[in-house]
């Protein structure tokens, strides 16, 4: 079942998992918030909207809820949702650059392990796998997007790319 209120009005979604606060100017999915207009199986949009149809997803932190495998699948999933000229923007942990800041030194184990694992605040709040900045963008570009914008916050990756 289609959800025609929210797609008709507007082609952007956001997709969280335990997020504060809806970002507007989007759908805002969340299987577990509060602060959501649908609550929904992230893994497939199907249910909300058909097959090229959006402009823009943005998928904030969720990969890594998601085992290794299962995430690429879910990704596949969402860019097939993307229109021509649509973005999909992702952020998650680095692995690579979070590693690193703890062997220099620069984030406490426990900011690593949080980072890595989770905070086990909630039963979801378990994080399953991780990737990198380089993965990531090898993956889209397989997908056949192409990567307009990568860059690290931190430990976080934020990867933007287009559906030409």
């Amino acid at each position: 079942m289609r959800l025609e209120k929210f797609i008709e009005a507007n082609m952007k979604i956001r997709i969280t998992v335990g997020a504060n606060e809806q970002l507007s100017g989007y759908v805002n999915i969340d299987p577990i918030s509060k602060f959501n207009d649908l609550a929904i199986d992230i893994r497939d949009l199907s249910e909300v909207v058909e097959n090229s149809e959006c402009r823009e997803i943005l998928a904030e932190d969720v990969i890594d809820f998601l085992e290794k495998k299962e995430s690429f699948t879910v990704i596949s999933n969402w860019i097939s949702k993307l229109r021509h000229g649509g973005k999909i923007i992702i952020t998650s942990v680095d692995a690579h650059v979070t590693s690193g800041l703890l062997y220099k030194g620069k984030i406490e184990l426990s900011t690593f392990n949080k980072l890595m694992h989770g905070n086990f605040t909630a039963p979801w709040d378990v994080k399953l796998s991780h990737s990198t900045i380089e993965e990531m963008s090898s993956f889209l570009i397989s997908q056949g997007l192409v990567i307009n914008k990568k860059r690290q916050n931190g430990p976080h990756m934020i990867i933007e790319a287009e559906r030409p």
